[in-house]
Order: structure tokens, then C-alpha cells, then sequence
């Protein structure tokens, strides 16, 4: 492959040097994808990270593979992974459907180098979910593993299972970080590096895929891999393990390969389209067993991706809170947007004036008067943000609490529906939308503390849509906040908080609020459907302006986050950078 490509990219002259030292490292490099910053991190970071002790007497995890037709090369590989685990308490079971009996009878002699190796012949292949069955009623082990047929473990993968479940004796479910495998087994690229639990991001899209464990006992109650969602029955698998309330654990270390093989999602999600189709009725299904009003909507061009549209009730009324001081052609540019692009009806909206003093302001303000669902006060105290929105929170009546900078602009005429969709979710607290610069590139996407040594804009500057380790900036998530620049909540829960702080003047409450919801109970969401354009730092400055006192709280409030990380960020990312990407050194 490498020779084939080098007559396409290389000169005539220097194609009979493309097995010499650095040219020949750099092509294969450009051939499978691999990530000089990944490369880095695995030298620099990856074994400093693992536990130093290997448990000898832990709990036995049984490895359930369906195969069909594996190359020899693939198996063996697979096979090899597991013997060479360096935790010795595990079951490798193989349920073989494969139609080819060559193939089968040296997949069978593989299976013979170790004892724990259990081979299962089937007499005719049922599908992916059905073989995988087949595979768990042979299982001895007390949690069950689940592993591809082309795929491979890390060396130390069960091990810190093991570990892991000593540390967390009530653990039901465990899955870890994973990344991409060249067909040929060499290279490693294309790390993710994933969150803590994040129940919306798992609505989203499957992002616990590999290497996910779970305890036998509730792999009975749910019955095992469902047929008719061949294609995501792993999706659905992990959607129906939610009905039990699991205690979920993530183990934040590349414990999975997963193969860019042949017609593999791995290299293309678009090799097995019908795995979107599956995963939307597989959503359907969940949404129906948990009664909630909600529509599976297709995103076009990124399968197996789902968008969720909650259905709103009776329509309760939202009310929008615009602090502001003059800037009158900004206010009128937000305000006029919220006219003009807002589907939701039932809404009202509350100016807080804050010491406003020219003319054209108030010339605008009364050119809102014809508008009956428009409120203009005034709060004449001095500037402080999380007073001047508790302040206008009072003149609020909506059920809807809609925190919004005069800075900002609506884009899409459904916003607020969206918005006001997710915030009335029975475990939602705060509620942010993706916040774009005029450029369009992203000024939000969610809100990471220890970022940048506070807490950063996790995506900002980036393109919508690009991939990183952490994924993309498209996805729905958990996080332990959002911005106050668009901050929807409910009414009760936002005073059930007690509002913003108002110690703080300028910068920080809108993270402690979240903060505060996230104590109580609430998740956090970002939203990346709903989009805003902010015009960040052109009303009252930006968050390097707040005065010292503000950061002195946020160093209190931020605990205990600041010290130990955020769980909604992988602690192999580098917070010094709000764009995702490996460490450079172990810390």
C-alpha cells in the first residue's frame, strides 16, 4: 500500500527511496493516520498512568467475541491480546459463525494455545447480537467484557478493570478510553479520550463503545443483544442497561483498539449505514420504555449521531432577562433578533436597565412600548451581573428563566423551543446553547473548569464539526457548567439555589450557579443545536477585566475541581489549552 501510494504523492526520482529511514516513517504515517501529538503522548504519558501492582487474585471478567469469517491475521491478533494480559483472572469466549470451515478450523486451532479460551462452533451464523449470546451462556466470569472479532486489548486492560472494581466495589457498568488501530496492526491514531458518565452525550451518540464492562448479573436482567438492532445492538444494549440504574464508572486510560479495517465503523461509519437506522428505533425504544416526549430527528451526514427534539407541555411562558447599560444599536440588534426568530410564542422579555444614560437608549426603550410582551426596569445600584439578573429575575412570571447578554444574536427561528424543551427535563439544571463569534468559529460549547487555570471555553475559536481527542463540538454533553452569556433554567431550581451569588461582580457566578444545581442533584447540558452568535467583551468587558475579588471566589467556589479535575474533562487532555489535545507530560 505504501509502494501503490508513492507513486501518487512521491517525485519519479525519490520514489527508490521510500524505504529509507525518515521518508518511509513520514508515509506511513500519512498512509494510517498516525498522530505525531498522540505518538508523544503515548511515549511521555501513557504507562506513567497505569497502576504499578498487578492484581493476582480479583474478580474474573469473561471476554465475549462473536466472530464471522475473521482473517487469520485479525484472530490472532485478538486471541494474542488477551493470553497476554498481564492480569490472569479472565474467560476469552469465541462464538464462531463463520461459513467458511477452513477459516473456522484455524480459528478453532488458535483458541487451543490456552485453557481459559472457550470456542463455541455455531452451526449457522445468526447474526452479530445472536453469536454474542451465544458467547455469554458459556461465560464463568462475574462481569463480562465485550471485544470485537478484529479488535485488540492493551496489555494492561483487565488489569486496571481489576483495579478499578477494587475501588469501586458497587460498580455495574465500566468503559474506558479507546483509539484507532491501522489495518495492519502498526499504528495507533485517532485517540478518544472520553468524559465521566454524560448521560445527554450518551443520547447523543454511543460514545462508550470501547471497552465497555459490565457485571453479569444485569447482562441476565436485560436479556443479552437484541436481533433487530443488528448494527447498534450495543447501542441499545447500553440503552437498556440505563433502565436499571446502573452505577457507571470510566476508567480514563486507551484500554481498547479498535481496527480501521475493511467495511470496520472504525474506518468509515458510512461502511454500515443501516447502524444509524438501527440506533434511531434503538433511541425510540428507550425514549418510550422512560415516558419521554421526545423526537429522534436524523443528522444528516454524521450516521449514527441522533438528535433529540423534547416535546414541550401546554407551552409555559419563558422570560427572557436582558441586563444592560446604554449600547443601545446592540440591545436593538438582540432584541429585534428575539422578534423576528423566536417560533415559541409564549415568551416575555425583561430589560434590566443598569444606570442607562444616553439619549438613543432611551429612545429605543420607548420605541418598545407597543410590544405588550416587553418589560423595561431600571436598577440603579452598581454594576454587579449576578444582581442586576437577580434583579430581573423578580420582574420574571415565566416558569423559564432565559439569562441572556444584550451581546448576543439569535440565529435559528426554534431556539427557544429547544431550549425550553431541555431545561424542563425533570434532572436538568442549566441549559447553554453553542455560542458562535461573527467569524463562526465557537466562543462556547461548554464550560471546563481547571482550563486555562480557572475554567475555559472548551472548543473555543474552533470550526463546528472538527474532530479532536475529545470528540466534537457538535455533540450534546454534560458539563459542570455553562455560560451566563445564554443560560436557561427552570424557575423553581434556579431559586432553589438561591440564584446567582451575588459576592461575585463580574465573572464566576455563572459557574457557581451550575455548580450549586450540580450539588443539588442536576445535570448540566449543552446544547449544540440551538446556535447564538455572541459578540463577547463588547458590553462590559471580558472575563480578564473582573476585578480581583472574583477570582478569589471562583478559587473557593471551583473546589474541589481545581485541585482534582473536572469529570466532565479527561484528565489526559491538557487543560492549558481550551482546544483539545494530549498532554504533553504526565503530571
Amino acid at each position: 500500500m505504501i509502494r501503490r501510494l508513492a507513486r501518487k504523492i512521491l517525485p519519479a526520482g525519490s520514489r527508490q527511496r521510500i524505504f529509507a529511514g525518515k521518508v518511509k516513517q513520514r508515509l506511513a504515517r500519512y498512509v494510517y493516520g498516525d498522530d505525531l501529538t498522540y505518538r508523544r503522548w503515548i511515549r511521555n504519558c501513557e504507562q506513567q498512568s497505569l497502576h504499578p501492582s498487578i492484581i493476582k487474585h480479583g474478580k474474573k471478567i469473561s471476554i465475549i467475541v462473536p466472530t464471522f469469517n475473521t482473517p487469520k491475521k485479525y484472530i490472532k491478533e485478538l486471541i494474542d491480546s488477551v493470553i497476554k494480559q498481564s492480569y490472569q483472572n479472565w474467560q476469552l469466549c469465541l462464538a464462531d459463525g463463520s461459513t467458511d470451515n477452513a477459516l473456522a478450523a484455524t480459528i478453532k486451532k488458535l483458541s487451543e494455545q490456552d485453557t481459559r479460551i472457550t470456542y463455541i462452533k455455531l452451526e449457522t451464523n445468526q447474526g452479530i447480537s445472536e453469536n454474542t449470546n451465544q458467547a455469554l451462556r458459556h461465560t464463568k466470569g462475574e462481569f463480562i467484557g465485550f471485544l470485537d472479532h478484529d479488535d485488540t486489548l492493551a496489555q494492561w486492560a483487565l488489569n486496571e478493570v481489576a483495579h478499578t472494581l477494587k475501588a469501586n466495589a458497587k460498580a455495574d457498568l465500566l468503559y474506558s478510553d479507546e483509539d484507532k488501530l491501522s489495518a495492519n496492526g502498526k499504528y495507533r491514531s485517532i485517540p478518544f479520550f472520553k468524559p465521566d458518565w454524560s448521560p445527554d452525550l450518551l443520547l447523543g451518540t454511543n460514545y462508550m463503545a470501547h471497552f465497555v464492562v459490565v457485571k453479569k448479573n444485569l447482562v441476565n436482567k436485560v436479556g443479552g443483544l437484541r436481533r433487530k438492532h443488528d448494527g447498534s445492538q450495543d447501542y441499545d444494549f447500553l440503552l437498556r442497561l440505563l433502565d436499571y440504574n446502573p452505577t457507571i464508572v470510566h476508567i480514563p486510560k486507551v484500554l481498547y483498539h479498535w481496527r480501521m479495517a475493511e467495511g470496520s465503523t472504525a474506518r468509515a461509519i458510512g461502511e454500515k449505514s443501516y447502524a444509524d437506522r438501527a440506533g434511531r428505533d434503538a433511541l425510540k425504544d428507550y425514549l418510550r420504555r422512560n415516558h419521554i416526549q421526545a423526537r429522534v430527528i436524523k443528522i444528516e451526514d454524521q450516521p449514527t449521531n441522533y438528535r433529540l427534539y423534547y416535546l414541550i407541555k401546554g407551552k409555559p411562558l419563558a422570560s427572557i432577562i436582558i441586563p444592560f447599560k446604554d449600547k443601545p444599536q446592540l440591545l436593538k440588534a438582540c432584541v429585534t433578533s428575539i422578534l423576528q426568530k423566536t417560533n415559541y410564542a409564549n415568551y416575555e422579555i425583561i430589560l434590566v436597565s443598569n444606570n442607562s444614560t444616553q439619549k438613543k437608549t432611551h429612545d429605543y426603550l420607548k420605541s418598545l412600548a407597543k410590544y405588550e410582551n416587553i418589560k423595561i426596569v431600571s436598577n440603579a445600584q452598581p454594576f454587579n451581573y449576578s444582581a442586576v439578573n437577580n434583579f430581573g429575575r423578580k420582574q420574571a412570571s415565566g416558569k423559564i428563566l432565559i439569562f441572556l447578554n444584550n451581546d448576543t444574536k439569535i440565529i435559528s427561528n426554534d431556539w427557544l423551543d429547544e431550549l425550553v424543551g431541555v431545561s424542563l427535563q425533570p434532572a436538568t439544571g442549566a441549559v447553554g446553547p453553542m455560542l458562535l463569534y461573527p467569524d463562526k468559529t465557537i466562543q462556547h460549547a461548554g464550560v471546563v473548569i481547571q482550563m486555562t487555570g480557572m475554567a475555559g471555553h472548551v472548543f473555543r475559536k474552533m470550526k463546528p464539526g472538527t474532530l479532536t481527542p475529545f470528540g466534537i463540538s457538535d455533540w450534546p454533553r454534560n458539563y459542570l457548567a455553562v455560560t451566563g452569556a445564554c443560560l436557561v433554567v427552570e424557575a423553581k431550581k434556579f431559586d432553589e439555589v438561591k440564584g446567582f451569588n451575588e459576592d461575585f461582580v463580574m465573572a464566576g457566578s455563572d459557574v457557581t450557579l451550575c455548580l450549586d444545581l450540580f450539588k443539588k442533584g442536576y445535570r448540566n447540558v449543552y446544547w449544540p443545536y440551538v446556535k447564538l452568535f455572541h459578540y463577547e467583551s463588547k458590553s462590559v468587558g471580558s472575563y480578564q477585566k473582573a476585578p480581583p475579588r472574583d477570582y478569589e471566589l471562583s478559587l473557593i467556589h471551583y473546589q474541589p475541581y481545581l485541585k482534582q479535575g473536572d469529570p466532565f474533562y479527561n484528565q489526559n487532555l491538557d487543560t492549558q489549552y481550551e482546544s483539545p489535545q494530549p498532554r504533553k507530560k504526565y503530571e
